[in-house]
């Protein structure tokens, strides 16, 4: 217990000091970027090869026929 309290504190400290420096928005901003961008590529692959956009999940009509297990 006493491990998790110290690794607790060691990345709060850290995890300060990348807030106070702004290295967790610069992450952020890095990160929605690259998503924006490998979506419009997706979609853009997506449109030459025809496939439909439907982004609703796959689910094999078994599936609801089964009950769960406890």
């Amino acid at each position: 217990m006493i491990r998790t309290l110290i690794f607790g504190a060691i990345a709060g400290y850290v995890g300060k000091k990348l807030y106070d420096e702004g290295k967790l928005t610069e992450f952020k901003n890095d990160l929605s970027t690259r998503f924006s961008e490998a979506k419009v590529k997706l979609d853009e692959q997506r449109a030459q090869n025809g496939a439909v956009t439907d982004t609703a999940p796959m689910v094999s009509p078994t599936s609801a026929a089964r009950p769960l297990p406890n």
